[in-house]
């Protein structure tokens, strides 16, 4: 392996000497900011970048030639990567959930890296300083859209003195800190101040809803000791209505079925001593409009429903995009999100809640009822999108 120490005025300056030098599949192992130069009290002195860098070699160079050939068969980053691993593993007592996640950590790195030294870069970021260009590839890789992520970066320059900009992790701290400022959430389902409430949940098929809503209900009824009523107007899937009356046997709880939105008020009516009343729906495709219809309907039969609409963590931007919008002409109260289990990336639900400038309320975070769900919270989205929390980890 060949390790070198470069100085130069910029990132960009040392990154075009890496590869002219190593060539693109060298890897950096750090970068620092130093002063170099002497003069009285360093007033003569000036800011350069120090970054180290390494390339593994099997052969020596060809005599009259500076090419080199890499080891055959030998990632020279993964091989480097988990030297890391181990030194970390020995060195610290690491659940496999913590060193899982701080591998993540290194490969965003390593991907940042290699995006460099290849010179990819988006031409709204040219001119930013060199870790707030980073950080908005991290808000992208995570799957906050490019213009969100680019307004994030821009408030940070903007906030940021150019010492502050200098240290990653000062930018990771305030960058989390805006991040959360902007996230805003509805807080628990009953509020005991409040009196009855009545909850109905929407949303496009296979998202999980009526398991959601058995988590819910589950939650209210066997931990904090409230009387829920279960109705479903999901009479459209086959066997929809017997999966929620496993669950509410399970419970404790009946389940009223509705055949049309005109039966609701009658049957909300007898569930006057309930705490809270939770109302299962059909997942239908949002593109459905005889089924949004029927939502609109059905809401407007009661002024009190709080209406969660719910969707999949693990669905793209666009789909997000497409599914809110259909939605558009019902009055959601909050995002309710499922799957994040399952989900490899968190920034499109960040997108996706300033899309449609409405609170989160829920996370869905595996299969088990009523244990994996909490409530939505600002810290704990941002530190999931930046990779500082595991979606186990509560």
């Amino acid at each position: 392996m060949q390790i070198k120490r470069y100085e130069a005025v910029d990132m960009q300056d040392a990154i075009r000497q890496i590869k002219g030098d190593l060539g693109p599949d060298a890897v950096i192992l750090s970068t620092k900011n130093v002063k170099k130069g002497d003069g009285v009290f360093g007033m003569f002195s000036r800011q350069v970048v120090e970054v180290v860098a390494a390339r593994d070699y099997s052969d020596r160079p060809q005599e009259g030639g500076n090419s080199y050939k890499p080891s055959a068969g030998v990632n020279v980053t993964e091989g480097l990567l988990q030297d890391e691993l181990q030194k970390i593993r020995e060195g610290l007592s690491l659940t496999p959930g913590e060193l899982k996640f701080m591998k993540s950590e290194i490969g965003l790195l390593k991907g940042y890296i290699q995006e460099l030294l290849r010179g990819g870069e988006d031409e709204q970021t040219r001119g930013l300083n060199d870790n707030l260009i980073l950080f908005y590839k991290r808000l992208v890789s995570e799957g906050i859209d490019r213009p969100l992520s680019y307004r994030i970066v821009q408030i940070l320059e903007n906030k940021l003195s150019q010492e502050q900009k200098n240290n990653m992790e000062e930018i990771n701290r305030s960058g989390l800190e805006l991040l959360q400022k902007q996230v805003k959430t509805t807080g628990p389902l009953f509020n005991q101040q409040k009196g009855q409430k009545i909850a109905i949940f929407i949303g496009p098929t296979g998202v999980g809803k009526t398991t959601t809503i058995a988590k819910i209900a589950a939650k209210y009824t066997l931990i904090d000791k409230k009387k829920v009523a279960l109705i479903t107007f999901d009479t459209f899937r086959v066997g929809a209505v017997e999966q929620l009356k496993i669950y509410a046997k399970i419970i404790g709880l009946p389940v009223d079925v509705v055949l049309s939105p005109s039966d609701l008020p009658a049957v909300i009516e007898r569930k006057k001593d309930a705490d809270l009343v939770l109302i299962d729906t059909a997942g239908r495709c949002q593109k459905d409009r005889i089924y949004i219809n029927d939502l609109q309907e059905l809401i407007r039969q009661t002024s009190v429903i709080d209406c969660h609409l719910v969707l999949s963590a693990t669905s793209s931007d666009s789909v997000l995009s497409d599914i809110i919008t259909r939605f558009g002409d019902i009055p959601v109260n909050g995002l309710l999100f499922t799957k994040l289990d399952e989900a490899d990336k968190y920034g499109a639900i960040f997108s996706a809640m300033i899309r449609a400038q409405k609170p989160l309320s829920y996370f869905a975070t595996g299969q088990r009822v009523p244990e994996d769900i909490e409530l939505a919270a600002p810290a704990r989205l941002c530190r999931l999108m930046l990779g500082m929390d595991a979606v186990n980890s509560h």
